[in-house]
Parts: structure tokens; C-alpha cells; sequence
């Protein structure tokens, strides 16, 4: 590589050409060689962390002198294209750099590296001394299930503290929510459709089933309020049973997307409970409730940190933030299991998650720009020796 681009604009257009979702041969591999040879360009340690089937993570590191540590945090994953047109030549228009990933997340990605670079270079020159290890991670999977946070986790790489970039405008987010993404099964009787009454139809369940949710249960979570987050929610996103009209249907799968807020516990519990009740005493009916896969192998917890924690109070004062009242954002973040694991963790980033996974996915370059200073006077309030 030639010298790395120290110009986040620059640098987040090279991430953007580099596809890195479900549907690209090797998934990430490609930004994680990117970025490797970037780190090394600028002396940076770095090195690949295995996760699974040949899909890693990049963690490279400034070392300090053992004080306090702290973790800026990016998944490197993006969605597919999906309608979004040239999604992988990125452009600039105005003060918008347009690009798959551009918002969610390979803007914040580029800004930490690019704070990183900044750092390293104060650090060569003697302005300056880490008092502590500054870490960036670029996290594979997030998009599909968290499998690189989780390898992260379990290799046993701890800091005291955890920025993660996904998009909050830059502004200081100190809560999220947690997901539980269940599959309800329910298994009835086939009969002939002209004599329904010999049979069970587990679509007729289903269908009671979601009245249930979407009234019962939803009244239940409207009262589940959290000060940042609004209300626990639910969500019935697909429904699919039966095989033809003039057969009974034998079997209904109805997908169940919840949100859930700090301190709910068990949803999926709540859920096969309803369920249970439901199917109770009805011959001929029986039923299966599991978590799906990609909330069930990273546990999808919410995220809670106190205004009054050490980090939240230096992200508040950062120099470049957005505002200085602090929010929660809906969607859940590699940050909520660094967090479960005992990492003070907030939610930090460039862009607007209205403009993510969609065909207009955009960042303000201002915001690119300006998120590299938030990084590092994040940095430099816990990590700058005195």
C-alpha cells in the first residue's frame, strides 16, 4: 500500500468500494486486509483475530504504561446493496459522501482510524504520552448476528472503557435496546377443507395468537417504559402456515421481532407462556418456541449506562459532539454485550440511522470530520498522561 490517507473523507471512500456483506465471497476478509496494511503503513500494531470460518476481526493497538484502557469499537460488515444504486462507487455530493456502509458504519470505522493515526503521530512527536492502551476493533458479523463481538468477548481482550460508532449524529447515546428475534411453531390436525370441524387449523391459532401479542402482550410493554428508549415493543413480522385452501392446515411459523428495554428479563419466557395458555386443552394442537439464530448465539442484552459513569461524562464534555444531552437509540450494537461483559460502553458515532441499510445511505462529511475529534478528545481525557 502506499502511504494510508490520513483524510477520513478519503479513507471511508476506500472502505465503501470494498464490499463486505453476506453476499461477497469472504465476507469481510477484504477491509480487514485493507485495514492491516493501513495500520502497518502508519506503524501501527495490528493483527487479525480468528472468529470463524476464515472470517476475523481487526484489532490494532497503541500501547501505554498500564493506566486505564479504552476501545473504539466498528463493525467492518455492511448490508448488501439491496436498491441502492452504485453502492459501492462512492461520490460526494454537497457535504453528503453517499456509499453503502457510508453511515452504517465505514464512516465511524474510518474516523477511529483516522483519530488513531493522529494520536500515533502526537505520541512519535512527544506531545504527548498514553497513560493507557488505546484499541481499535473492527468486528466482524454484526450485521447477521454478532459473531465477531462475540469472539472478541471470549478471547478475553478486555478495556476499561468502549466507544462504539454506529450512528447516532454524534450525539452521546447511553442506552439501547436489546432483541429477542422468536420463532413460534404450532402444529395442528389436517382435514379436508370442506369438513374443517375434523380437523385443527394452526393458521386459525396463529391467528388468534397474534391478536394476542399485538393487544394482550403490547398493553403489557407499554408500561415497560424507559427514560431514553420509550416502551418495550413487539413486533409480528411474518406468518406462514397452511399449503392450499381446501386443506387444514397442519402447520403455522409465526416470526416475533422484541425489543426489549434495561431490566426486562426472559421475553422469550413471556412469549411461550401466551403461547402455552393458547394451546392448552386443545387436542390435536401442539407447539414449538425457540429464539432464532441471529439473536440466540450473541445474546442480544440492552444496553444501560449511567450519565454519571467516567465515560459518559467525558463523551458529554468531548469536544465535537452534537449536543450535550445524552440519548438512546432503538436498534442494538455490538456495544450491548461489551457491555454484559463488564466494559463501560456508549454509543457514538457520525450519521443518521434513518439513512442506514437504505437505497439513499448517506453521511454529512462535516460530521466525518468532526467525529475524528470526538474520538480523540475522548481519547485524550482518559488515556493523555498529565
Amino acid at each position: 500500500m502506499e502511504t494510508p490517507t490520513r483524510d477520513v473523507v478519503e479513507l471511508t471512500k476506500q472502505l465503501i468500494a470494498i464490499e463486505s456483506h453476506k453476499r461477497v465471497e469472504g465476507r469481510e476478509r477484504a477491509v480487514n486486509e485493507f485495514l492491516m496494511a493501513w495500520f502497518d503503513g502508519l506503524g501501527i500494531q495490528a493483527e487479525l483475530q480468528p472468529v470463524r470460518d476464515g472470517r476475523s476481526n481487526v484489532v490494532a493497538r497503541l500501547p501505554g504504561q498500564g493506566g486505564p484502557s479504552l476501545m473504539l469499537c466498528g463493525h467492518l460488515d455492511t448490508v448488501p446493496a439491496g436498491d441502492m444504486a452504485d453502492a459501492f462507487a462512492p461520490r460526494t455530493d454537497g457535504d453528503l459522501l453517499w456509499g453503502r456502509g457510508a453511515c452504517d458504519m465505514k464512516g465511524a470505522v474510518a474516523a477511529m482510524a483516522c483519530a488513531m493515526g493522529e494520536i500515533k503521530e502526537a505520541v512519535e512527536d512527544g506531545a504527548i504520552a498514553l497513560a493507557g492502551d488505546l484499541v481499535f476493533v473492527g468486528t466482524a458479523d454484526e450485521e447477521t448476528g454478532g459473531l465477531g463481538v462475540k469472539a472478541l468477548v471470549d478471547s478475553g481482550l478486555r478495556t476499561d472503557y468502549a466507544v462504539v460508532g454506529e450512528p447516532t449524529g454524534l450525539r452521546v447515546a447511553l442506552a439501547h435496546k436489546g432483541a429477542c428475534f422468536a420463532r413460534v411453531t404450532l402444529l395442528g390436525r389436517g382435514a379436508h377443507g370442506s369438513c374443517p370441524e375434523e380437523g385443527v387449523s394452526a393458521v386459525s391459532y396463529a391467528s388468534q395468537l397474534v391478536r394476542l401479542l399485538e393487544t394482550e402482550l403490547r398493553a403489557k410493554l407499554d408500561v415497560r417504559s424507559h427514560p431514553l428508549l420509550g416502551t418495550a415493543t413487539v413486533n409480528v413480522g411474518r406468518v406462514c402456515g397452511g399449503t392450499q385452501p381446501n386443506i387444514v392446515a397442519e402447520r403455522c411459523e409465526i416470526d416475533i421481532d422484541r425489543r426489549t428495554v434495561p431490566g426486562e428479563d426472559r421475553p422469550l419466557e413471556e412469549i411461550r407462556r401466551m403461547v402455552e395458555a393458547l394451546c392448552r386443552g386443545v387436542d390435536g394442537l401442539s407447539y414449538e418456541v425457540g429464539e432464532m439464530e441471529m439473536t440466540s448465539v450473541v445474546p442480544h442484552t440492552a444496553l444501560e449506562t449511567s450519565i454519571d459513569a467516567p465515560l459518559a461524562r467525558a463523551a458529554v464534555a468531548a469536544e465535537g459532539v452534537s449536543d450535550r444531552e445524552p440519548i438512546g437509540v432503538t436498534y442494538w450494537t455490538d456495544g450491548g454485550h461489551l457491555a454484559a461483559n463488564g466494559i463501560e460502553t456508549i454509543i457514538l458515532g457520525p450519521g443518521d440511522i434513518a439513512h442506514a441499510h437504505g437505497p439513499n445511505e448517506h453521511v454529512e462529511i462535516e460530521q466525518l470530520q468532526r467525529a475524528v475529534s470526538v474520538y480523540r478528545s475522548i481519547t485524550n481525557t482518559f488515556l493523555v498522561a498529565g
